[in-house]
């Protein structure tokens, strides 16, 4: 997945969202999961870093481009890439 199709993604579930709190809103102010839109803002732009910092390392991580190459894996293999997806 390449750069700009990532962010589109971003933008998209950022729209959605709008779209949905603007309904959330006339039902009930009860529920929010967010406390202000700053925090929401806040904790979006982190996962999205960490999300970000992983998927650098998975592409970046010579021993699991070589698995996935690999057509038939051992124990060894799985687990090398469940200690790789930690």
């Amino acid at each position: 997945m390449n750069k700009s199709k990532m962010l589109s993604a971003y933008k998209t579930v950022n729209n959605l969202s709008k779209e949905s709190k603007t309904i959330d809103e006339n039902v009930s102010n009860k529920h929010q999961l967010y406390r202000s839109e700053y925090d929401e803002k806040l904790i979006k732009e982190y996962h999205f870093a960490k999300f970000r910092k992983n998927l650098d390392q998975i592409q970046n991580n010579k021993a699991l481009a070589e698995l996935l190459e690999k057509e038939h894996w051992s124990d060894e293999d799985i687990k090398t890439l469940l200690a790789a997806m930690r």
